[in-house]
């Protein structure tokens, strides 16, 4: 056995998956910015303030709630990837990351889709 073995070298991504993080991180960045700021407007547009004139609505308090657990999600899942001692693991992680973009992209469709269908209905 060699005094200095060679390290490892870490296997790399293939680029479907390393596309498909790139737009999951920014599809979740992006929404939880966007929940953050519905949560900021929210109690205005509803008129809900505290004696403090601050914002006590619990609609505004779940938008930042979910923006939490997004941005939680997301460094969960680097942090099991990064730290995925077996390809298992880091196969698990990849998933969750696909499964999670795919559930933000279907939210915005179906969102897209309301507003469209009310609009017109109206």
């Amino acid at each position: 056995m060699p005094e200095n073995p060679m390290p490892r070298p870490s296997r790399r991504l293939p680029l479907g998956w390393a596309i498909t993080l790139s737009f999951d991180v920014l599809a979740t960045c992006m929404t939880a910015l966007v929940l953050c700021g519905i949560g900021v407007l929210l109690p205005g547009i509803t008129e809900d303030y505290g004696p403090a004139t601050e914002p006590t609505s619990p609609r505004a308090l779940a938008f930042f709630l979910t923006a939490f657990l997004l941005i939680s999600s997301l460094a969960g899942t680097a942090v099991l990837h990064s730290r995925a001692g077996n390809e298992r693991l880091r196969t698990f992680a990849l998933w969750l990351s696909a499964i999670r973009l795919a559930l933000l992209v279907l939210s915005v469709a179906a969102f897209v889709v309301y507003g469209i269908v009310t609009i017109e209905l109206a």
